[in-house]
């Protein structure tokens, strides 16, 4: 053979087997983004859009399968258009109901947010990496400066929001106030407000959930969006436990949902007919605005008492 020949041969073959080893590496080493998910490639499949008014947020869910066609999880794209930030996250839920979580597509709207990010991004892979979904309630939302906690708390909705659409609204928040097992006597809806006798380890409570929408102060603009509260109030009339879910809370999250929430913890030990505390202005456009409306339900809570 001549020498230009051998060394057409021999280039030919280098070639060749550069080849195999990129489309082996591109198998068996994970590349995309859904990939570096779930530690393997995956293909997703089924795309199709989510059209729920209740979840306007969410807008595809597809399917997550091996490369030998079996499904392992499902996927959903969640947008959040908010003051720091428009982000899309990817949020899979696989087969045993382990959570995931991956920024698609990130566009921060200042410099402080965009160098902030990667400590979001830190915060994505740290506590959404096969969490069981029963658990990202536990996650914590507000830890860091006011970005990241605003952030991280925007999140941490977002990710609920795709588990309470996976899988329903399957947690018992009057087990969640209690933080424990309870025993349901009785029920009833007065005026709107859903009214539930219970009992607790031998002691009788009355718990009242109500919920409405008032408006709030996003940094930019005057928004509205729904609140739901839980009441105990025991035999003397005493408010022993409140609730305030997250997952329901449809007003600025971070240090906005934890100022509201201690406003409303400020009634347990009031008697459920004593004046409610106001808060500090109406709902107007600023922060006050959560407050105002916690009020408001505490008084129909009190119409019903």
């Amino acid at each position: 053979m001549k020498k230009e020949n051998l060394v057409l041969v021999l280039m030919f073959g280098l070639m060749l087997l550069i080849s195999i080893i990129a489309l082996s590496f591109d198998y068996l080493f994970p590349t995309s983004t859904v990939d570096k998910m779930f530690g393997q490639n995956v293909n997703v499949v089924n795309e199709r859009p989510v059209v729920d008014a209740e979840f306007n947020e969410i807008f595809t869910q597809a399917d997550v399968t091996t490369l030998d066609g079996r499904k392992i999880a499902d996927i959903y794209t969640i947008r959040v258009d908010h003051v720091y930030f428009y982000l899309e996250l990817y949020v899979a839920i696989d087969l045993d109901g382990n959570v995931y979580a991956r920024d698609k597509f990130v566009n921060p709207k200042d410099s402080t947010s965009e160098s902030y990010f990667p400590l979001v991004r830190e915060y994505l892979l740290k506590n959404y990496n096969g969490l069981y979904y029963e658990n990202v309630q536990f996650v914590d939302g507000a830890a860091g400066a006011t970005t990241i906690i605003v952030s991280r708390s925007i999140i941490k909705n977002a990710v609920s929001r795709v588990v309470l659409f996976h899988v329903g609204d399957d947690e018992d928040f009057i087990e969640t106030l209690f933080n424990g097992a309870y025993s349901l006597n009785s029920q009833s809806v007065n005026n709107g407000i859903d009214i539930f006798n219970v009992s607790v380890g031998g002691t009788d409570y009355t718990v009242y959930q109500a919920s409405a929408s008032g408006t709030y102060y996003d940094f930019t603009n005057t928004s509205e969006g729904s609140i739901t509260i839980l009441v105990a109030v025991n035999g003397s009339g005493e408010i022993t436990h409140v609730l305030m879910p997250e997952v329901l809370y449809e007003h600025s999250l971070g240090n906005f949902f934890t100022a509201t929430q201690n406003f409303l913890n400020g009634v347990i030990g009031l008697n459920i007919n004593d004046p409610m505390p106001d808060s500090t202005t109406g709902p107007t456009a600023n922060s006050n605005g959560s407050q105002y409306l916690v009020n408001q339900l505490l008084q129909n809570i009190q119409g019903v008492a």
